[in-house]
C-alpha cells in the first residue's frame, strides 16, 4: 500500500484530541488556491469535515 503524498505520520504515532482540547494549527488550500490556516481563524467557529478519498480517483 502507498502512503498518500504528504502524510508524515501514521494516525497510531500522533495523540488523540478529546473534546475541549486545542486543535493543533494547520493549513489548507481552499477551492480558489487560497491557503487558509486554522490560527487565521481563531476566535471564530470552525467545522472541518474530510471526506475518505474524496476527489482521489480511488
Amino acid at each position: 500500500m502507498v502512503a498518500p503524498v504528504g502524510r508524515t505520520k501514521l494516525a497510531s504515532e500522533t495523540s488523540t484530541l478529546k473534546v475541549g482540547d486545542t486543535a493543533p494549527d494547520l493549513a489548507l488550500r481552499s477551492h480558489d488556491g487560497r491557503e487558509i490556516t486554522l490560527a487565521g481563524l481563531r476566535g471564530r467557529r470552525v467545522v472541518l469535515a474530510f471526506f475518505h478519498f474524496a476527489f482521489t480517483n480511488t
